[in-house]
């Protein structure tokens, strides 16, 4: 059984710092009657990364020329960040096993400081990555309900039924900064005729980004593109196919290809450019929410 679908546009006039719930009367992936808390950020990691009474920086909007999102400057508290849009069904079933998952595969990569030698931990995330790809996906369709940047209701059936549209896109990356960061988007940085620009699908294409400790965690859907860098640096690719990168030659230097100085450098380097054309395409150029 599904939902019915939501009308969304991304946009600044969300309110974070009340307590309010969403008014949806159904659960965004079964359609049953909602009502259930879901904490945006899972229990496991506000108590395993001390965050119950973290704030953070998040993101939402169109991208900057940096690569970066718009933010909500006055820090948000993490253990109040809090959906009621899916029932207790859901959330104490699929979802809550997504989350058990989620720790045991990624509670080696929360570290710091992060470990120099940490290919291997990466490369044991092969046979898992897909479930750490749902659970990704899962928390942008909660994260979207709650920034008014919905992940489109198709995607979030197949989710519920087990499954990831295949231009579904998630990876992994290190950097050396040391923090928390969250932030969705409809748009991405995007060549078109020659130039950079930034593009959208409305009320389908969406991408998520998540900074946990050291780790940069990304999903995407960007309808009938594929990715393109712009320098031979790649992250580790969770789906659709995994794939941990060989490593890179930098200023004489071999490094791993997936480590990065900033979360933001990460962001600004990742160029997709379309396979064919796309009938609800939309650029955006360079525009920010005031």
């Amino acid at each position: 059984m599904s939902g019915s679908k939501r009308q969304s546009s991304c946009g600044p006039d969300v309110s974070l710092a009340s307590s309010a719930m969403s008014t949806a009367n159904q659960c965004i992936f079964c359609g049953s009657p909602a009502g259930s808390r879901e904490h945006i950020v899972g229990k496991w990691l506000l108590n395993d990364l001390g965050l119950y009474s973290s704030k953070t920086k998040m993101g939402f909007g169109y991208q900057q020329d940096t690569g970066g999102m718009d933010e909500i400057m006055e820090p948000q508290p993490l253990g109040s960040f809090v959906i009621d849009s899916v029932c207790g069904k859901c959330n104490n079933g699929w979802m809550s096993q997504l989350e058990n998952k989620a720790k045991r595969l990624l509670t080696p990569l929360l570290v710091d400081p992060f470990p120099d030698n940490n290919r291997h931990l990466f490369s044991a995330l092969f046979l898992e990555s897909h479930m750490i790809t749902r659970w990704l996906l899962k928390s942008a369709c909660t994260f979207g309900v709650k920034m008014s940047c919905e992940v489109p209701q198709y995607i979030r059936d197949q989710l519920y039924n087990g499954y990831l549209h295949p231009e579904v896109m998630a990876d992994i990356s290190v950097n050396d900064e040391c923090g928390l960061y969250i932030g969705i988007s409809r748009s991405w940085a995007c060549y078109t005729n020659e130039k950079l620009d930034a593009m959208q699908v409305p009320n389908e294409s969406f991408r998520f980004v998540w900074q946990l400790r050291h780790i940069a965690l990304r999903v995407a859907y960007f309808p009938g593109c594929h990715k393109m860098m712009t320098r031979p640096k790649y992250p580790v690719r969770l789906h659709p196919k995994f794939c941990v990168p060989p490593d890179v030659e930098i200023n004489g230097k071999l490094q791993a290809a997936y480590k990065y100085p900033t979360l933001e450098s990460v962001e600004h380097d990742t160029i997709y450019t379309p396979k064919h054309e796309h009938p609800h395409h939309i650029p955006v150029g360079r525009r920010r929410y005031k």
